[in-house]
């Protein structure tokens, strides 16, 4: 403890500064700052263990939010659901937040806090481009964009992003990809878990197979693809992501397949990729 001191007869001195040690020392070992079985014997020096940012607990509060608004009879809805991280790494928890607020918009110039009165102006926003778009004369629009915790790993952290944007005609467009945070530093990543790609695509398309029948596969991944996608697969447009079992790939609605087939994708086990993955993925997977 630091501080000027009132002047104090040296007999005193002696008797004070031990108990305040002893009571400074009790006071940090209850608070788990030194471990019970530190060595106090050092009178002139205290060996303190240093709390490592990642060792934090990292937590998420659900933010759910719905609005509509009604104008010549037609509806125009709003719909958010958003696992907002409130402990942890704050270096991790800011990266996160920051990369939500972006897919709202970013306009937002108040405290980025999700509550009620900065979601209700991304909601104002939104119907405010529909109406500028003349969504209000047609059939309608719908929004729902939900934002949840898909893996929390000893290193990272991935997140899931889902939902649906319907602006009229016989139906809507889904979207569903992933990212993955490093918990260490907070960095986002995507394709950077891979050190080589060039490899992945017969692998991928191994997988992706089972999505459209599990019992003929092969059969199955000729007959719904577009027509030469098969022989020339692509890697998906959207960045893969790491989960608990192994890398998740998604192709989006219409990128190698009809609409009627949604959003194909496989989740392809760690051992299959991992001479492919960066330096930073394998470290993230303790590999």
């Amino acid at each position: 403890m630091r501080g000027d001191f009132i002047l104090i007869n040296t007999n005193m001195k002696k008797i004070l500064i031990p108990i305040a040690c002893i009571i400074a020392t009790s006071f940090m070992i209850a608070c788990g700052i030194v471990p019970d079985n530190s060595s106090t014997n050092d009178s002139d020096s205290l060996v303190l263990d240093s709390i490592a940012l990642g060792d934090m607990e990292f937590k998420t509060e659900t933010k759910e939010f719905t609005d509509s608004l009604e104008q010549n009879d037609v509806n125009i809805s709003y719909t958010l659901n958003l696992d907002v991280p409130v402990s942890g790494n704050p270096v991790l928890v800011d990266s996160i937040k920051k990369w939500m607020h972006g897919l709202l918009g970013k306009s937002y110039e108040g405290e980025v806090n999700f509550n009620d009165e900065m979601l209700n102006h991304y909601a104002q926003e939104y119907f405010q481009d529909c109406d500028e778009e003349g969504m209000f004369d047609g059939f309608g629009a719908y929004l729902e964009l939900n934002v949840t915790m898909a893996t929390d790993s000893a290193d990272f952290v991935s997140y899931q992003v889902s939902g649906y944007d319907y602006t009229g005609g016989a139906h809507g467009m889904p979207f569903f990809y992933g990212v993955t945070f490093d918990k260490e530093d907070g960095s986002r990543l995507g394709w950077e878990l891979f050190a080589d790609t060039t490899q992945l695509a017969p692998i991928v398309k191994q997988h992706i197979a089972s999505y459209f029948d599990e019992t003929d596969p092969e059969s199955a991944l000729e007959e719904c693809l577009f027509d030469g996608v098969y022989d020339d697969f692509p890697l998906p447009y959207s960045d893969p992501w790491l989960e608990a079992d192994g890398v998740r790939f998604v192709y989006s609605a219409y990128e190698i397949a009809p609409f009627v087939a949604g959003m194909p994708e496989c989740t392809i086990p760690y051992k299959k990729v991992e001479k492919y993955l960066s330096d930073k993925a394998k470290k993230l997977l303790q590999k």
